[in-house]
């Protein structure tokens, strides 16, 4: 009796203690076609790719996806669709958001992008949007960083940008590149060292533009607007 007591006891507590109901990773695609390699790593606990609604998509043509989450509670939500798209995000950390587009809707294709994302830290953003031949890279390294890149553009080499955030937390850059620039298009390069520093850089126009920002230190705001 005092065994059977025990043992009913032990399967109460599993029972109403929430870490075995919780503890698990989950991944949702939904993709078709071309020569996609897919290649998903999670290690740890709660982190998601995608979800039951809005499964991550990547569609077709020549595709190379990795995703790698370590750590706990990361969220991942991709979408991709078509040309020669090359997706890598490699998240170290807890509470963590990656969430890059390509094309916006299901019927966008997204032509030569390659998007990049590094992330090593805690309860960092990262919000990249792609645009025609644009190159995007992210390395971010330290927690309450946000990042954004928006690239657009219908023009001959596109949109490129790059940011990389190192040793340093609460930093807010924002690159934001539109239009239909000329031969070259537009080129943004954003390099931090520091913490809670906030960068904005703005393209548009059909004027080709560079731009190249390298800041050291803590609690600087830069602003660079370039366009016609």
């Amino acid at each position: 009796m005092k065994q059977f007591l025990k043992l009913l006891l032990a399967l109460s507590f599993m029972a109403t203690t929430p870490v075995f109901a919780q503890s698990q990773n989950t991944v949702y695609i939904d993709q078709i076609g071309s020569s996609s390699t897919i290649d998903v790593t999670q290690t740890g606990s709660n982190n998601v790719v995608g979800d039951e609604v809005n499964k991550t998509i990547f569609r077709g043509n020549s595709q190379l996806v990795m995703i790698t989450q370590i750590g706990s509670n990361n969220n991942s939500v991709f979408n991709i669709q078509g040309n020669g798209a090359q997706l890598t995000s490699n998240v170290t950390g807890s509470f963590n958001t990656v969430n890059a587009s390509c094309g916006a809707a299901p019927t966008t294709a997204c032509t030569d992008t390659i998007i990049t994302a590094n992330i090593t830290g805690n309860t960092n953003n990262v919000n990249i949007t792609s645009g025609a031949k644009s190159l995007a890279t992210v390395d971010a390294t330290g927690d309450n960083n946000t990042v954004g890149i928006t690239s657009s553009t219908t023009n001959l080499l596109g949109a490129r940008a790059r940011v990389t955030s190192t040793g340093g937390n609460g930093n807010a850059i924002t690159v934001s590149q539109t239009g239909t620039a000329g031969l070259n298009g537009f080129d943004a390069t954003v390099d931090v060292t520091g913490g809670s520093n906030t960068i904005g850089v703005t393209q548009g126009g059909t004027v080709d533009s560079t731009v190249n920002i390298k800041s050291v230190g803590s609690n600087n705001s830069i602003t660079v607007r370039s366009g016609n």
